[in-house]
């Protein structure tokens, strides 16, 4: 399960675009909790994936 840890950084930011992306091809534009959601996300992937590259870096 520790090795899959590491990926999740990357997979929560794919998740968020493609969460915005069905929101935008479905209209679902005018609903901000989702919006919101789908952003956070994206804000929270790439913290996390820059994090565990980082952590992992010998420099």
């Amino acid at each position: 399960m520790k090795k899959y840890i590491h990926h999740s950084g990357f997979t929560l930011l794919c998740l968020g675009v493609l969460m915005l992306l069905l929101g935008y091809t479905s209209g679902w534009t005018d609903n901000n909790a989702f919006t919101i959601t789908a952003a956070a996300l994206v804000v929270v992937g790439a913290v996390l994936h820059v994090y565990f590259i980082k952590k992992e870096s010998k420099y």
